[in-house]
């Protein structure tokens, strides 16, 4: 197939193009300049994302489309918006595959059951906007768009992804630190960005029409732990971070990271053949 993937330069979109390429299947993959990165066999589609229209002539000339991009700021419920309607547009009736990225973040803290596709929506602030493009996703099914929701965990691989932010120590007056938000008694769970990208491959080949699946570890990580880890490499002390100070840094974004969250993917394991084999964040925190 030849599938047109949304934000080829970001760590989800890299890794789902990979993967693809990897089982046979072409990749047009939209980046915002020409010089910005993408996989090797990626051909390279220079839009402006905020200008969805642009898609609607590239995706007549696709099988699938999976989207990936996120300008990670206050207009990203506007891209995701857009992007969204015009590709689900441009599909209907076609029979095709799209691919919407969502998040295990829409379902909140876990508490004491873990979290299922079935579970319900308490979404953080910063994505609060979410589950109405989900429900446009969802609802195209029955328009001849074959679309697939996944929500991943938080995504971490050879440096990528949040984690190392978070986590990495900081200078202080008393020696390096790594301070996590609150106590660090929460839970994250987590995904390689490969392992994930594998996952949105096989969802791309034969996943049905209006599925949802989790891309995430069964294994959830506590984050004192993580920052344990990362302390004893780097010879760095751990403390708390005061989350109303947090805030000065990290906005809205505090809230979503000390989510307590556990969820399982069997789902996809189940109906897709999802088998995650790359290393844990643990082991790879420890390799680093």
């Amino acid at each position: 197939m030849r599938v047109l993937v949304t934000g080829v330069s970001g760590t989800i979109g890299a890794a789902v193009a990979r993967a693809l390429i990897g089982r046979g299947h072409s990749v047009l993959g939209t980046v915002t300049a020409a010089d910005r990165p993408a996989p090797v066999g990626v051909e390279p589609l220079v839009v402006n994302l905020f200008d969805p229209q642009e898609l609607a002539g590239p995706a007549a000339s696709v099988d699938a489309a999976v989207h990936t991009a996120s300008s990670n700021d206050e207009r990203a419920a506007e891209l995701d918006q857009g992007v969204v309607s015009v590709l689900l547009d441009s599909f209907a009736g076609t029979g095709k595959a799209f691919v919407y990225t969502s998040g295990l973040w829409l379902h909140g803290n876990s508490g004491a059951e873990v979290t299922t596709e079935t579970s319900p929506f308490a979404p953080p602030l910063v994505v609060s906007w979410r589950p109405a493009v989900e429900k446009l996703v969802e609802e195209a099914a029955g328009q001849g768009v074959r679309t697939v929701r996944i929500r991943p965990g938080l995504v971490y691989g050879d440096g990528r992804g949040y984690v190392p932010m978070l986590l990495g120590p900081q200078d202080s007056e008393f020696g390096p630190v790594i301070r996590h938000f609150g106590d660090g008694s929460n839970r994250w769970s987590v995904v390689h960005a490969d392992d994930l990208g594998e996952l949105y491959a096989l969802a791309v080949e034969s996943a049905p029409a209006g599925s949802v699946y989790l891309g995430t570890l069964d294994e959830s990580v506590p984050v004192q732990q993580a920052a344990q880890l990362v302390a004893a490499k780097t010879d760095a002390r751990v403390e708390d971070w005061d989350p109303a100070d947090a805030k000065q840094y990290w906005s809205v974004m505090v809230e979503a990271f000390l989510l307590d969250q556990a969820a399982t993917a069997v789902k996809a394991r189940t109906e897709l053949g999802w088998s995650p084999s790359r290393p844990t964040l643990l082991a790879e925190l420890s390799a680093r």
